[in-house]
């Protein structure tokens, strides 16, 4: 017997015809679940390994403890209510070397929400920009 170790076909996905159709359309399934979680990845770099756990572990858990942080082989998986923000000036001082927003980008892989920068600072949130509350600029 065969065992696919990598899930392609686990859950939902083992069934197929009837089987598929019943399972995908149970009342259930048919649900939007509202979640205020945002993730990102971060591709592991020393600046990002620093980052991680200089400034986000020590200072941005304390102002939204529900940061998770998950150690995933080449990537950091870090997940939060809210958002999570990080200031590349506040790197910049931290690393002794410029760092800017642009050197940050290079390391996300990956995002969940809505990813912005402005200024010096990335962000990635739940909020509906221009809906939950105002745009802001560069001022």
């Amino acid at each position: 017997m065969i065992t696919n170790t990598n899930a392609y076909d686990g859950g939902i996905m083992s069934l197929n015809g009837k089987a598929f159709a019943d399972e995908f359309f149970k009342k259930e399934n048919q649900v939007v679940h509202e979640s205020n979680a945002v993730v990102l990845v971060l591709k592991k770099s020393d600046e990002m390994d620093f980052i991680v756990e200089e400034m986000l572990l020590k200072e941005f858990k304390k102002k939204n403890p529900t940061l998770v942080i998950e150690d995933r082989a080449g990537y950091w998986w870090c997940k939060a209510d809210g958002k999570i923000e990080v200031d590349c000036d506040q790197a910049t001082e931290l690393l002794g070397k410029p760092y800017s927003v642009y050197d940050l980008l290079v390391d996300v892989s990956s995002t969940v929400g809505r990813a912005y920068t402005l200024g010096s600072t990335f962000t990635i949130t739940s909020e509906l920009m221009g809906l939950d509350r105002k745009l802001q600029d560069v001022t």
